[in-house]
C-alpha cells in the first residue's frame, strides 16, 4: 500500500510539474500492463481529472460506457481518493470505492459534489488488468 501512496504522490507531482512547466493539461503517464489494479484506476481516474477520456478508454474493456460507470465527457472530476484496500477482491477481479467530487451530469443522474462511485476491474489474460464497470451501488 505504501508503494502505490508513492506512486500515486510520484504521478501527482510529474502532472503538477507539467502544468507549471508546459501551461497545458497533465499528460496521462500509461502504466506497464503488469500494474496494479490500484495503479490501473488512479491513472484512469488522472485521465477523467485531465478530461482525457481518450487516455481513460486505452484503461478499460468495451464494457465500461455510458450508463455502465464510464463518466469521462459525462462530468468534470474535480477531485477523487480512492480507498485503498477494495471491497471485492480476487485474482481476477477487483472493486474499488472512490470518492469523487464532480460538477455533476447533464442529466442529473450524477448529482454535483461529492459522491461514492465504484470501479471493478478484471484481471485480462495477459495479465493486465482494465475497467470493466462502475456505478453507485451493487
Amino acid at each position: 500500500m505504501a508503494a502505490f501512496a508513492a506512486l500515486r504522490s510520484f504521478f501527482a507531482a510529474v502532472a503538477v510539474l507539467l502544468v507549471a512547466v508546459g501551461g497545458c493539461a497533465p499528460v496521462v503517464t500509461f502504466p506497464p500492463e503488469s500494474a496494479a489494479p490500484a495503479v490501473v484506476l488512479d491513472t484512469y481516474l488522472m485521465a477523467l481529472a485531465a478530461g482525457d477520456c481518450q487516455a481513460g478508454r486505452r484503461l478499460a474493456l468495451t464494457t465500461f460506457a455510458k450508463g455502465k460507470g464510464e463518466l469521462c465527457g459525462e462530468t468534470r472530476l474535480i477531485s477523487y481518493r480512492v480507498d485503498l484496500v477494495p471491497a471485492t477482491f480476487s485474482d481476477r477481479e477487483v472493486v474499488f470505492a472512490a470518492h469523487l467530487t464532480t460538477t455533476g451530469t447533464a442529466d442529473r443522474s450524477v448529482p454535483p459534489g461529492e459522491m461514492l462511485w465504484f470501479y471493478d476491474l478484471l484481471r485480462q489474460p495477459n495479465g493486465a488488468w482494465r475497467l470493466a464497470g462502475g456505478g453507485s451501488g451493487p
